[in-house]
């Protein structure tokens, strides 16, 4: 054992001294050090370093990443995949399961009419959450409020079936309950006759805080009724629903 060892060292020491490639397995190395065939390591493999200081070894869990040619590879975490329910997306070179709220009506909502600088109410009975991934979304029968985990880009939507007077303009959207202020809204001229339905939609990307709470809101010159189910001749089905989706 003693003299293969010393032919190995001496065959690394010559090709050392010749500035040669050195192959194993192959009689065309094509990089100084060329394995043409299995490596087995049992101790650290240390990478980086030169003449006066030694490579690192890693920590355990880290993985180890290329930096291009030319360049010594480095020993980083993996971005670990989230467990949470959701949609993963990256923010900072990392991976982050989006928060998502996504939340139907329990039965329908009415309300009054308001006018002048009254804020608009707040729909109620928005309470069968679909999902909530942050846990941060309260609603009851006569109100609802989230908060956002983190700054960024969020998509807001809002589909509501609504029963009131025609030749109003009813307004929904997404209200800053900190500010005070509409964030996200769209006010559509109703032509059904009360008895009637008709469906509002708003779809927009706006900017959320986590210092602000945010509410889904209605506002009308007139009474009005929010209708939890769609209903016909050939059954019925959810049809008012809100949600929330982190973007970026």
């Amino acid at each position: 054992m003693k003299k293969i060892d010393k032919i190995i060292f001496g065959v690394l020491l010559y090709s050392s001294f010749l500035h040669a490639q050195l192959g194993i397995g192959t009689p065309t190395p094509q990089e100084t050090f060329h394995v043409n065939g299995t490596l087995q390591v049992t101790s650290g493999i240390y990478v980086g370093g030169n003449a006066n200081s030694k490579g690192s070894p890693g920590v355990a869990g880290q993985v180890l990443r290329s930096n291009g040619i030319g360049e010594a590879p480095s020993w980083q975490h993996l971005a670990g995949v989230p467990e949470s329910t959701g949609t993963v997306i990256v923010v900072d070179g990392k991976f982050v399961v989006a928060q998502e709220i996504i939340v139907q009506m329990s039965a329908d909502f009415s309300g009054p009419a308001i006018s002048g600088p009254t804020a608009p109410i707040v729909i109620g009975n928005l309470n069968n959450k679909i999902i909530d991934n942050s846990d941060t979304y309260n609603g009851n029968n006569n109100s609802n409020s989230f908060r956002v985990k983190a700054d960024g880009i969020y998509q807001v939507s809002m589909n509501l079936q609504l029963a009131t007077s025609s030749g109003t303009v009813p307004a929904i959207g997404l209200w800053d309950d900190t500010l005070r202020s509409w964030v996200a809204r769209v006010n559509d001229y109703f032509y059904a006759p009360y008895d009637k339905f008709q469906t509002e939609t708003l779809i927009a990307s706006v900017q959320l805080l986590p210092s602000h709470v945010y509410s889904f809101r209605i506002g009308n010159k007139a009474p009005f009724t929010i209708k939890y189910l769609s209903a016909g001749d050939t059954g019925t089905g959810p049809v008012t629903q809100v949600s929330v989706k982190r973007l970026r």
